[in-house]
């Protein structure tokens, strides 16, 4: 992969890691309620807040895919494929730029756990 599109790649990362970290922190910050509320609003609340959980915990996974990706930029390791060492399509990379396998080993992954 050529140094502009690894370049092109990490300013999009670094941007989504950005953008990510201000949704978690937004989220830690948010609070609700104000006391007064009858059971169905309790009900509410409280699906609300585990659906934020469950929302919390796919962003900490998706920032810490990003941060890897940033990491293996850093390392020179970017686009090669962490089970077979192959490139990695570049289009992959477009399209999903904290892949870390590539298609075929992706596959044999999603496979397996059929």
């Amino acid at each position: 992969m050529k140094n502009d599109q690894v370049e092109k790649i990490r300013k999009r990362l670094t941007a989504l890691r950005d953008e990510i970290r201000k949704i978690i922190e937004w989220k830690d910050t948010a609070s609700g309620g104000d006391g007064a509320m009858d059971e169905i609003d309790q009900a509410n609340e409280l699906i609300e807040k585990e659906m934020g959980f469950v929302r919390s915990n796919n962003m900490m996974a998706n920032l810490k895919e990003v941060e890897e990706a940033l990491d293996r930029i850093e390392r020179n390791h970017y686009g090669k494929c962490l089970h077979c060492g192959q490139e990695i399509s570049p289009k992959r990379l477009e399209v999903l730029p904290f892949a870390r396998l590539c298609v075929p080993c992706q596959e044999k992954l999603e496979s397996k756990g059929r």
